[in-house]
């Protein structure tokens, strides 16, 4: 092989991953767009990873459980009973694991199966998303999904799987999670 017959092929394999650079977050949020406005359950839970979804949640719920104040015990020296926080820690890690999962998904949103009976086959218009989306991207295969007008620090987690991306975390802003750790365990 000649030398620009090598460099013309390196140049159209840059321009290829430059191109998927660009355009799969933007193709992912559109096919999740179009799953949902046909009511397409199984096609929408193809987008999200469960498994890297639960750890992310715990790891926000374990992080804002730590920040928490402890209360003093009042037992005497030598006593113990099980940390109220620990235990209510480990209620919600098991609460997340029952409840972020493809069958809960089904049941929340309706339906299993393919397109809504009477869908019409249009969609919305894939400019409308770019208007309203803003795609962070962290790493090369990490990006942030968020509405242009999301208070700062909430969005949507994308990793990549192959060449597709898939949802495998919610980023909730620290004041969000303070709150529910709060509520949770009463300080």
């Amino acid at each position: 092989m000649k030398g620009w017959q090598v460099g013309s092929l390196g140049a159209v394999a840059f321009a290829g991953f430059c191109g998927w650079y660009i355009t799969s977050p933007w193709v992912t949020l559109y096919g999740i767009q179009v799953a949902a406005e046909r009511h397409d359950v199984d096609a929408m839970i193809g987008y999200v990873d469960f498994d890297a979804l639960r750890a992310d949640l715990k790891d926000q719920l374990h992080a804002a459980s730590a920040r928490q104040p402890r209360r003093e015990s009042s037992l005497p020296p030598g006593w113990s009973v099980p940390d109220r926080a620990a235990t209510q820690v480990e209620a919600m890690d098991r609460q997340i694991d029952a409840l972020v999962t493809p069958e809960t998904a089904r049941a929340m949103l309706g339906r299993t199966g393919a397109s809504a009976p009477g869908f019409s086959g249009s969609v919305g218009d894939p400019g409308a998303l770019a208007r309203d989306v803003v795609v962070d991207r962290e790493t090369l295969g990490r990006f942030v999904a968020r509405g242009r007008n999301a208070s700062p620090g909430i969005g949507l987690v994308f990793t990549a799987h192959g060449l597709g991306w898939r949802l495998s975390g919610i980023r909730l802003s620290p004041e969000m999670t303070e709150r529910g750790t709060r509520s949770l365990f009463g300080h």
